[in-house]
């Protein structure tokens, strides 16, 4: 009897429990890719600055498109003070000069003149210098600036005496000092001319205490008032001071391009004396074409820049010099109307001369023996008044 061969059932129904898990596995996979596929795509269609968004951000965290960079624009180069056009010639030197301030007042300061003081502030942009007698046989100084303006500073300022106010007023020029003695605080109104008092009236504020300017000095608040260019150049114009000559005016000096006296006889060394104990010493030096100035066995320097100022002309003028009488401080009288003698030097020379003013309004005029008028050389002067006792060296 034929049997027939079983039907392997169980092993169908594995089979076909495997089929459907590798179904669902491909199903699951295809799922996964496709998921995939989608996210891939979705970042590259969504996936920009502009469109990314985060949830809740800190406020430093904010991501937000950079602004374009802007270029600076570059910074603009300083513009430099214009250097003065000189188109005249001053008449205090000689020296090439702006035509609009040649009108200029002057302004004439007057500076003190004792060791304790020392070094000055300003001399080495002075136009002419005068050194004169005041009481204790010692001097002070005058001096006169054209323009002063761009100076510094200038100092020690000390009080005026009348004739170095009958000085200022030979230039018409405005006189600057820190007090002044009771004859020359009437001079001052006799006169009519401007005062720049740093102890009382108008215009203090021109002055200023400098207390660093000579410290360890006993005496240092005595030698502290200064002035600067830059301060009379703001406060002048505020007051009601004629500020120019009325005309054009005549100081009395004629310059030249060599000064040298001829006929003179040699002067490579001066000294004139003020008092017992008060010389000023003189050097000229043919490199420079210029004397320098010794005083208190020291150069004569200014503080602002170190340098030994250089002077192309000397006047030294001898005059009468009298005490006061019923003075109690001993001031002194010195003349400067009248005429009197004196000596001229430049370029290493030098040669006796006269000298004339005819009145307190008027300029000093200088002459030759002979009467021709005297010849400066271009440059700064420093002018001596000394008593006519007293004598002069040269060699």
């Amino acid at each position: 009897m034929n049997k027939k061969k079983p039907t392997n059932n169980k092993k169908k129904k594995t089979d076909k429990k495997k089929k459907t898990v590798m179904q669902k596995v491909l199903i699951a996979l295809i799922v996964v890719l496709f998921v995939i596929l989608l996210a891939i795509a979705a970042i590259f269609i969504f996936d920009s600055p502009a469109s990314e968004v985060i949830d809740d951000p800190e406020p430093d965290e904010v991501l937000q498109t950079p602004e374009p960079e802007e270029t600076p624009e570059p910074t603009p180069e300083p513009t430099p003070t214009p250097e003065p056009v000189l188109d005249s010639f001053s008449p205090l030197t000689g020296l090439p000069m702006e035509k609009a301030k040649i009108r200029n007042r002057p302004l004439a300061v007057v500076l003190n003149n004792i060791p304790e003081s020392l070094p000055m502030n300003g001399v080495s942009d002075v136009d002419i210098i005068y050194e004169v007698l005041v009481e204790g046989g010692i001097t002070r100084m005058l001096a006169l600036y054209q323009d002063i303006s761009r100076v510094e500073k200038v100092g020690s300022i000390r009080s005026a005496r009348h004739y170095t106010v009958e000085i200022a007023n030979s230039y018409d020029a405005i006189l600057a000092s820190a007090g002044a003695s009771p004859q020359a605080l009437s001079m001052v109104r006799q006169l009519g001319i401007p005062h720049l008092n740093e102890v009382e009236g108008p215009l203090r504020e021109i002055f200023f205490r400098d207390r660093n300017r000579v410290p360890g000095r006993r005496f240092e608040s005595l030698h502290s008032v200064v002035l600067t260019g830059e301060r009379v150049a703001e406060w002048l114009p505020k007051y009601d001071f004629r500020l120019v000559h009325e005309e054009d005016r005549e100081q009395g000096l004629i310059f030249v391009e060599d000064g040298t006296p001829r006929g003179a006889s040699a002067a490579l060394e001066v000294s004139a004396r003020f008092s017992s104990g008060n010389v000023t010493d003189f050097t000229y030096k043919p490199e420079d074409s210029a004397y320098f100035m010794r005083e208190f066995n020291r150069d004569f320097i200014d503080a602002n820049d170190s340098s030994n100022p250089a002077f192309t002309n000397i006047l030294i003028l001898q005059t009468s010099v009298t005490s006061i009488r019923g003075d109690a401080a001993g001031r002194l009288n010195v003349e400067t109307t009248g005429e009197g003698v004196g000596y001229f030097v430049c370029g290493g020379k030098y040669i006796e001369i006269d000298w004339v003013r005819a009145d307190k309004d008027s300029p000093f005029k200088y002459s030759h023996k002979d009467g021709s008028p005297l010849e400066f050389g271009i440059g700064r002067t420093y002018i001596c008044i000394i008593p006519n006792n007293m004598d002069v060296t040269f060699s």
